[in-house]
């Protein structure tokens, strides 16, 4: 999606600025493009931005020469960057993206060593397989012709894959940079990271690109992968086939928006893994830090962490309501990518707001499936088809004796695309056979919704949206009573999507159209009681 670039980037502080996107630059609420005019003023100050863009230079460096002084030690596990973050959340394909963006606000030397970090890599020689080219170091007696040819059709099967579901191809760069150039094969370069020592990249993609102001906003791409993964967790196969599933999902990318919100750009990638290679299972790690686990955090956040990673499982959640599929993967993730298009002549919606209109266009609404997906990530087992090796959403606890059994009114508070869930508990010798909520809401175009599902005691749920009005009020009963009932959860969610677009960061993380979000911490009231 179009963003301000070049000078006109809005500043962003610390190290944590390389791994920042730079894409969701969106227009104001109500807006229907997603990004601004680039001819508008520079929200930020001149010396803020050649802080930033500094901070992105020593970023870049830092994930590409790890061993060198003042740089952090990590441990392999803490350096997938390209395919995994570290534990600080920095992703070098990210990190490259965002050095390139902000160029223009570099100093002269800075702007030289950034042109050497951003080169593509060392190679002198190749070899083809169907429209990838291959490139390696001859003195690289790892390398073998044998894992070349694997890599040759792992690539292929992966780009096949993603052809056959109606993605659009990367755009061609022409190659006249890469040796035995002059084509439009997509290049993979195999490098040595460094592995042996522990500070080895998995992979990244990068363009020979930097985008110009006014757009259009598709970019070549081009893909680097470890030499051989060998030191790695997980087999090198399963290492090469997850990573190129993540990396190339980069490069399709880059030909629909190369600015694009992060968290978009990452969730959907890590959700491309699992379609492509579906046994592997590299994304459950993600989970930990995800809205399955962290469900009061926000959906669109992409910062410091591997937050961004675990929000393929809304991507998931999605694709399994809506399972209509093309070439073997769900049609409702492209159908988002087409969206955000920000070719020339794209819609160029922002993140988000293309997910909100995909789901308006099936029928439904952001608000009523944020909150249905809330909900049903307290039953992962049942909710999605490897759900048996997710742990369910938490739940603060109520339980209700023959004596104690009304809450009162009682509130909380619940930041935007985040919920919250109360379970309710019921003791033998309860004599009430009815749950009554009542809850008052912010607005319900503010995207406020509130779901009950009752349980019984084989673990079957039975959900209800609670109606509300226009103002956000609203009242719903369900079954209760410990003979037929385990619990009952009431969630509360916020699906506001208004933000004060183009702000920057927030306390390190940014959010869709790097806005600032307009309905956090929203009061929402409630109060539970069992009736007869």
């Amino acid at each position: 999606m179009r963003s301000h670039l070049g000078r006109r980037l809005l500043p962003v502080t610390g190290l944590l600025t390389a791994a920042l996107t730079l894409g969701s630059l969106a227009a104001p609420a109500g807006a229907a493009i997603g990004n601004p005019d680039p001819t508008a003023p520079s929200a930020g100050a001149p010396a803020e931005s050649t802080d930033a863009a500094t901070a992105a230079l020593d970023q870049v460096q830092e994930l590409l020469e790890p061993g060198a002084p003042g740089t952090a030690r990590r441990t392999r596990a803490e350096t997938r960057a390209g395919t995994k973050a570290d534990a600080s959340g920095r992703d070098l394909t990210m990190a490259l993206r965002e050095l390139r963006l902000r160029m223009d606000d570099l100093s002269a030397v800075d702007r030289a060593a950034a042109r050497r970090a951003t080169r593509r890599p060392q190679a002198d020689v190749f070899r083809d397989f169907g429209s990838v080219r291959v490139h390696w170091m001859s003195h690289d007696t790892d390398v073998t012709d044998k894992w070349v040819a694997r890599v040759g059709r792992v690539v292929n099967h992966v780009f096949s894959t993603y052809s056959g579901a109606g993605f659009r191809a990367p755009k061609p760069d022409g190659a006249g940079v890469a040796v035995g150039g002059g084509t439009n094969l997509f290049d993979i370069y195999l490098v040595d990271f460094g592995a042996e020592q522990q500070f080895g990249l998995y992979g990244y993609c990068d363009t020979d690109v930097d985008p110009a102001p006014a757009g259009p906003y598709d970019a070549s791409a081009f893909c680097a992968f470890d030499h051989t993964f060998a030191d790695f967790p997980r087999t090198r196969i399963a290492n090469l086939k997850v990573t190129a599933a993540h990396e190339l999902f980069h490069a399709v990318q880059f030909a629909y928006d190369y600015n694009e919100d992060a968290w978009f750009m990452e969730a959907t990638a890590v959700w491309a893994e699992d379609e492509v290679y579906d046994r592997i299972n590299d994304n459950l790690q993600y989970l930990a830090e995800s809205p399955l686990r962290q469900p009061r955090q926000p959906l669109d956040q992409f910062g410091d962490g591997l937050r961004q990673y675990g929000e393929w499982i809304f991507f998931r959640y999605l694709s399994e309501r809506f399972p209509k599929a093309r070439g073997g993967m769900p049609t409702i993730v492209r159908k988002m990518w087409e969206r955000v298009d920000g070719s020339s002549g794209g819609p160029d919606d922002y993140s988000i707001e293309a997910v909100e209109h995909e789901l308006e266009r099936r029928g439904t609404d952001l608000r009523r499936a944020f909150a249905r997906f809330a909900d049903a990530n307290r039953r992962p087992h049942r909710t999605y088809e490897e759900g048996s090796s997710y742990r369910r959403a938490p739940a603060r606890g109520h339980t209700f004796t023959r004596k104690d059994h009304d809450t009162g009114w009682r509130h909380t508070r619940v930041d935007h695309l985040a919920s919250t869930t109360f379970a309710v508990r019921p003791t033998a010798g309860l004599k009430q056979r009815h749950l009554r909520v009542d809850v008052d809401l912010p607005a319900k175009r503010r995207g406020s919704a509130a779901v009950l599902t009752w349980y019984n005691h084989q673990g079957r749920a039975h959900r209800t949206m609670v109606r509300l009005a226009k103002d956000g009020t609203g009242t719903a009963t369900v079954r209760f009573g410990a003979r037929r009932v385990s619990r009952v959860d009431m969630t509360l969610s916020n699906a506001s999507t208004r933000f004060r677009c183009w702000r920057g960061q927030i306390d390190g993380i940014e959010y869709s159209c790097r806005g600032v979000p307009r309905d956090d911490r929203k009061k929402m009231q409630y109060r539970i009681r069992a009736v007869r």
